[in-house]
Formats: C-alpha cells, structure tokens, sequence
C-alpha cells in the first residue's frame, strides 16, 4: 500500500516520556525523510548505497536503526514488507512469543515484542518495536528497543510506532535557524537552502560538559555533509590568534582533516577560522577507486567561553552548496543563557 507523501505538521506531535523530540532519518537523493518521536541521541550514524540507507542511532539504554532499500522478490505493499522481514525476525529463540502484538497505522506495519538473553549467564530484557511500510518502491524497516524497559520505555516504543511518519524535505522560510545548545545557550544561522538541519545530538563530555552535535544534510547528494559540535571551553576566545592557536593544536594532534592553512571566518559575532583540505582517504566498504572528497574543518568560538568545532565534505571545492555552507558559518549569532 503506497501513501502520499505529505507536508511535515510538526505541531501535530507532543512530547512524551525521555524528553523526546521529532527524530529524523534523511533519505537523500530519493527526496523523502522519515520521522518519529523519540529520545535525544547522543550518537548517530548513515551508510548510503546505491539502494538506501543504514542508520543507526543510540541514547544511552535506547536504540534505533532503519535500514531502506529495493524490495525482496516480486516487492509488495507495505505488510508484504512487514511479512518478509518478521518471517525472519521472528526465528529468534529469544523472542517471548506472547509478548508479540502486531498493529498498524495510516504509515506503517508495527510489531512490538520483549526478548530475553540468558546466554551471558544473566537476565538481559530488551523491550522491541519494529515498523515495516513500503514508499515509493522502496521497503523500510525501522527497528528501536531500550535494554531493561521500565513501563514509561514500553509506552515510548509505541509511541516511537505511532508517530512514525514520512514526508518531503520540509521547506525552511525564512533566515536564522535557530538550535538550542543546552545550558550553554541558544545558536542562530542562516541555513542554506540546499541544507537541512537534522538531530541534534547530546553527549557528556571529559572534561567539557554537555557537547552538542548538530547534523546537517543536502536535501540531494549523500557525498556531502556537515557537523557543527559545541562545548564550553575553559579557555576564552576573544581574538583571531586565540582560535588560530588552538586549531593549530588539533592539527598537530591529528584531529582536524589535511593541512591547509587557516584563514579568518568574518562572524557576525566572536572569532572563527577554517581550512579547505582535499581529503583522499577511502570510504568504508569496498571501493573501485579512491574518490577524492573536499573538507573544510572550522574552528569558531561565537562567545568567549563557547568553542564550536566543525567540517563540511563535499566531491568538489567549488560545488555552490560546499561554498554556501562554508559561507553560511559568517551568519552564526550566539544568545547565551545568561543573558535570555
């Protein structure tokens, strides 16, 4: 069964348990993304092929994956995709077979389970929702479970089931996007139309705090990408030598791509540089050839305390959407929390 794909109505959905936010899964280059509620990631990951995707992405006890690509034998609607991935799932020993529901809704085929491993000598429970739906020839599984499930976990997988729709890249009016970075406060950017923003993801840092990660992506090409992460820093940026200093330090230390030289970022408000590197290491998998890819690694500290490590990777250094999202970095406005 096909659905039309339809315009995102964010304000439709609420927050449920584990502070939860609308998570999406991009589909690039088949003009379509996946959404659901569900907990702030702390990480998260994409492998493109020539059929979909994989993703991955991980908070804490909770876990979810979504795997897109061509249909199985003669294809099918979206429970002729359920039933060939669960026929397969379904054979594992350790699922508790009266723990299985199956349901749907208007988007998508959903089986909730509980399985149990014992092989490890102990008791390990791990509460599952799977969702099955076929879009536009394309079959998609989105799996999420959470390890040791309390009943707010079991009501937020079904909720993860519930919510679970698609749509088109939705259209952003307007400049100045803004993300909000924790206690650290509040980031403003001109976004490119070319780019969306994706999830914004937390993690606890040594040493630094909360670190948050920002995902963006080309609404058309998975060869490009870019991550913007911020933390609060001890040391204070308030001069361009300051912020040269310590990118010079991550490139001694092997942590930024190649080395070219860095050159001021003109920010509407602190103090930025970046380089332009030609990066020729191969992607993960088997390749024929190793195609050369473009990054730009960005060091910006908008206010003093704050320091913002970032790259964007495109094919080619003068693809317009690797030169707007380079130029896109002067647009950055930081409102600290502090001062809201």
């Amino acid at each position: 069964m096909k659905h039309v794909i339809t315009v995102l109505l964010v304000c439709v959905f609420g927050c449920t348990v584990l502070h939860a936010e609308i998570l999406t899964v991009p589909v690039v280059d088949q003009g379509w993304q996946i959404k659901f509620e569900g907990p702030v990631l702390a990480v998260e990951s994409q492998q493109f092929n020539a059929d979909g995707l994989t993703y991955r992405g991980n908070a804490g006890r909770f876990n979810v994956s979504a795997f897109v690509g061509a249909p199985a034998g003669s294809g099918g609607d979206s429970k002729a995709c359920r039933d060939h991935f669960w026929q397969k799932a379904s054979q594992n020993p350790m699922i508790q077979k009266d723990s299985v529901k199956q349901w749907n809704t208007p988007y998508c085929e959903c089986v909730e389970y509980v399985t149990v491993d014992e092989s490890q000598g102990e008791k390990l429970t791990l509460a599952n929702m799977n969702c099955y739906f076929e879009l536009l020839g394309k079959w998609v599984e989105v799996h999420a479970s959470v390890i040791s499930p309390t009943e707010d976990d079991t009501q937020m997988l079904k909720k993860l089931g519930e919510s679970l729709f698609y749509c088109t890249f939705s259209r952003v009016k307007g400049p100045g996007q803004q993300f909000l970075m924790g206690s650290m406060g509040r980031l403003q950017m001109d976004v490119p139309p070319a780019w969306r923003a994706g999830n914004l993801c937390v993690t606890q840092g040594i040493g630094t705090g909360e670190q948050h990660t920002l995902s963006l992506f080309s609404i058309a090409d998975p060869n490009k990408s870019w991550k913007m992460t911020f933390f609060n820093s001890e040391v204070r940026y308030k001069t361009l030598n300051d912020i040269q200093q310590t990118a010079q330090r991550f490139a001694a230390a092997g942590s930024v791509e190649g080395e070219g030289q860095m050159q001021e970022i003109k920010l509407k408000q602190g103090v930025g540089c970046h380089a332009e590197n030609t990066d020729a290491s191969p992607d993960d998998g088997p390749t024929e050839a190793v195609k050369a890819k473009v990054v730009s690694t960005a060091f910006v500290a908008p206010v003093p305390n704050v320091l913002g490590t970032i790259t964007i990777f495109a094919d080619d250094a003068k693809d317009p959407d690797f030169l707007a999202a380079i130029q896109a970095l002067g647009t950055m406005e930081w409102v600290s929390e502090k001062t809201k």
